[in-house]
């Protein structure tokens, strides 16, 4: 695609990309206030999305729709409470999102040229921000990184990461209805982590670099489907724009790892589109998070459909995640990915959903299987719209899967939708492609 117009489904899901940055990145008193809404408009966008997406239609004005929201993304950026850390790194991370207001009013303009700087010139600041996050916040108060950097800990002297219980960082303080006494994420981000605490002791610095990576991933992939610069240039600045990038990596949240995969996914479905990579790279996704679980059937089930020994192989790869610490200890592993499916009483109130929106009002709520049939049921529609849409259907028909699944869920945080948001993206360049460029 080379024009100046686009496909609206690729237009409404970069808007519906940006507008989940904002709105999952709102909470205590903006949460049901604007965060929600924002979020609920957000999906509402995504399923225009997914509904236009074999429409002819096209968009002329999403070049400034987009520099309007990747302003506001800036902008809200600069106003953003403090992550606590030093004053240093404060005053870093907001100088860095005046840069970022600077460098859309750059790339709004009609100079290639500048616009390739001003894209690129963020790109830098934002991984030299991910990068230094970890060094400037050594002790984040959340049990996230209490519980992983004491499970990678636990892995690197040889003790079975799932048999050590990290301490309470809140002193009792918090209760969400259960208390954590088990890692409660699969195998697969302890495997990626433990080389980083081996050389830093801070497994958080596999997160800070998966972003450098991922926008190399993005910018391959935008060349090999012939994409026009300018979509290139929003979905990164999407990217290294969100309002919440470096708390994903202050607070050790493992959604980073599945926005790299997913985007290795489409970089190596560009390049090698029947390869053993590919479907080794989407595999890798419920390996990494459980709730990953209808996208694999639409990949297995969409068109083009993956042959059976690509399947075996990226299978087998994600499968010898688990497979060790099975043999190891199986009931301790198996405790591990089973407890926050098992563990939860009652919806988490500060959650970015209208479940928790209606047990803070109401104190009545859906039971806790609710998201699992929500997510079936969103898949199947999704398959029955999207099964002829190849690659960019796949990868819009689990975002929106996924998304639903949040939003009638428990638990719904922003960085459970940053990984929606990234899906959203990669679908729109999928989406923007001249069709025969996709396999």
């Amino acid at each position: 695609m080379t024009g100046a117009d686009l496909p609206q489904s690729a237009a409404s899901a970069l808007l519906a990309a940006m507008v989940l940055s904002i709105g999952s990145s709102l909470g205590s008193d903006l949460l049901f206030l604007a965060g929600l809404p924002l979020t609920l408009a957000a999906f509402a966008v995504a399923c225009r999305a997914m509904w236009l997406c074999e429409s002819q239609r096209r968009s002329t004005n999403w070049m400034a729709s987009s520099c309007f929201w990747l302003s506001a993304m800036a902008a809200l950026g600069i106003v953003s409470p403090s992550s606590h850390g030093p004053l240093w790194y404060e005053i870093a991370r907001h100088g860095y999102e005046v840069l970022g207001l600077f460098c859309v009013g750059l790339f709004g303009s009609d100079d290639p040229a500048w616009r390739r700087r001003s894209v690129m010139a963020l790109a830098v600041a934002a991984s030299a921000l991910h990068l230094v996050t970890p060094f400037a916040t050594p002790e984040p108060q959340i049990d996230v990184f209490t519980w992983t950097q004491t499970a990678v800990s636990a892995l690197v002297h040889g003790v079975h990461p799932y048999t050590v219980h990290a301490p309470d960082v809140y002193g009792g303080s918090r209760s969400v209805g259960y208390t954590v006494t088990v890692y409660p994420y699969m195998p697969a981000t302890l495997i990626a982590y433990t080389p980083w605490f081996f050389l830093f002791g801070d497994f958080r610095y596999a997160l800070a670099m998966c972003l450098p990576i991922t926008i190399w991933l993005v910018r391959s992939s935008a060349r090999h489907l012939g994409l026009d610069g300018r979509i290139t240039g929003v979905v990164i600045l999407s990217l290294v724009l969100h309002l919440s990038g470096p708390i994903m990596v202050r607070s050790g949240w493992t959604e980073s790892l599945l926005v790299l995969a997913a985007t290795s996914f489409l970089y190596f479905r560009v390049r090698w589109p029947n390869g053993y990579a590919q479907a080794t790279a989407f595999l890798l996704l419920p390996a990494l998070k459980q709730y990953v679980v209808v996208p694999v059937a639409l990949y297995v089930f969409m068109r083009p459909r993956p042959g059976i020994r690509v399947l075996i192989v990226g299978a087998s790869v994600a499968a010898m995640t688990v497979v060790p610490f099975l043999i190891w200890n199986w009931h301790a592993t198996v405790e591990g990915i089973l407890f926050q499916m098992r563990a939860p009483t009652v919806p988490r109130l500060i959650a970015t959903s209208p479940v928790a929106f209606m047990a803070s009002m109401t104190g009545k709520f859906p039971p806790v299987w609710t998201s699992v049939v929500i997510q079936f049921i969103v898949g199947a529609l999704a398959y029955a719209r999207l099964r002829r849409s190849g690659l960019g259907g796949l990868l819009l028909g689990s975002a929106v899967t996924l998304f639903a699944t949040f939003l009638g869920g428990w638990q719904a945080f922003v960085n459970y939708y940053y990984f929606i948001g990234m899906l959203l993206l990669l679908s729109a360049m999928a989406l923007a492609a001249n069709p025969q460029r996709v396999a």
